[in-house]
Parts: structure tokens; C-alpha cells; sequence
């Protein structure tokens, strides 16, 4: 008899079950709800950072726009500058201090002091800024070093350390201390993976999520 009242009043095991999947769907709903606060703002700043790496390597079939010098490092290009057209009458410019087209393998080119600024239409501008570039003309594989940033104009904002962009497939890698913020909230990771052109946003490795109130 002891062992019956005992069993009897002691929760049963589907009902405990029942209540942990409770608390993980409500849990689960609160992530979702989050995530369409401020993966908006991510989607945003990384489809930015695609248009503006997919323009780069257009800045050196232009070395009769800059001043050229033969150096040990190879054909130097000074203040290589590229201003042209994204559709829909945006404009679009990027400025260098420095390209270098390595002699002994021309496919290697270097990039210091990168500056694009970015019409994207609807008065939104964008700024992406980058320390260090390399950039392999066959196989189409841009990497920044440095520092990156990603500035628009409606006061998103987006560092990383550094970043892979292969242009073929339209991927983009970074590892470190990844920071992106907005009026709507902070994202913190280590590392982010950025495919189907910015559809595809992967963040890992330590993700935090702060959103701010609603005015």
C-alpha cells in the first residue's frame, strides 16, 4: 500500500515530458521572436558587404587611372579609384591608397587603405572599409585582413577582423570577435558563414543577441 500511494502522487514521467517540451517551445518562441528583431539588420549589412566585395576587383583593370610605379613588390598603382553605376541610377565608388600587382605571379593582387562608399538606394548609404585586401584573379577569391567595417546610414553597423569572399559562389567566411549593432539591437559571434548571396546567414561559435525597447 505504501508503494502505491507513494507512486501515485509523484508526477508521472509523460508528464514531465510534456512539461519540458512546454518550456522548450516557449523558449523557442521567444529565440524566433528575437531573431526577427534583428536578423533583418544582419541580412541587410551582409547582402551591403557582398555588393560592395563583388565591385573590388573591378578596380584593377584600371591602372591608367592611377599613378603607376615599378617597385621590388611588383606594379604599384597610387590611389586606384573606380566610381561607377549598381542599377537603378544608385552610384557606387571605391578608392584605394594603394594596389599591387605582383610581377612574378600577375593573378596576385594587394589592396591597403580600401574605402567603398555605396548608394543603395531610397537615401541609404553604405561605407565598407577595410585595412588590408588580396585579391586572386583566377580564382576569384577575395581576402580581407585588418579589420573590416560596414557602416550604413540608417546607423547599422557591422566590425570583423577579417573576412574570405569567393566571388565564383557567392560565400563570405569570417572568424573573431564579429560585432554587428542597430537602433534595434546588438549581435555579438565568432564566426559567420554568408551564402546564396546573402540569403544564407550562418552565425556561430558564442552567439549573443541584445534587443533593444521599443520607443
Amino acid at each position: 500500500m505504501t508503494d502505491i500511494a507513494a507512486t501515485a502522487g509523484s508526477p508521472s514521467t509523460s508528464v514531465l515530458r510534456r512539461t519540458a517540451e512546454r518550456h522548450q517551445a516557449v523558449r523557442h518562441s521567444r529565440r524566433v521572436k528575437r531573431l526577427r528583431i534583428v536578423l533583418p539588420m544582419v541580412s541587410g549589412l551582409i547582402a551591403v558587404g557582398l555588393v560592395g566585395v563583388a565591385v573590388l576587383p573591378k578596380l584593377f583593370p584600371i591602372a591608367a587611372l592611377a599613378g603607376l610605379s615599378l617597385t621590388a613588390d611588383g606594379l604599384v598603382m597610387n590611389s586606384p579609384r573606380l566610381a561607377g553605376h549598381l542599377g537603378e541610377g544608385r552610384r557606387y565608388e571605391v578608392v584605394a591608397e594603394r594596389a599591387v600587382q605582383s610581377l612574378l605571379n600577375p593573378s596576385q593582387l594587394s589592396l591597403e587603405g580600401l574605402t567603398a562608399d555605396l548608394d543603395m538606394g531610397k537615401g541609404e548609404q553604405v561605407t565598407i572599409e577595410g585595412n588590408q585586401a588580396s585579391y586572386d584573379t583566377d580564382t576569384e577569391v577575395l581576402e580581407l585582413d585588418g579589420g573590416v567595417s560596414i557602416n550604413s546610414s540608417d546607423g547599422s553597423q557591422m566590425s570583423l577582423p577579417g573576412a574570405i569572399v569567393r566571388l565564383r559562389d557567392g560565400t563570405v567566411t569570417g572568424e573573431g570577435a564579429i560585432s554587428i549593432t542597430s537602433p534595434k539591437g546588438h549581435i555579438r559571434a565568432g564566426g559567420i558563414r554568408v551564402s546564396d548571396g546573402g540569403d544564407i546567414i550562418r552565425l556561430t561559435r558564442g552567439v549573443s543577441i541584445t534587443i533593444h525597447p521599443a520607443p
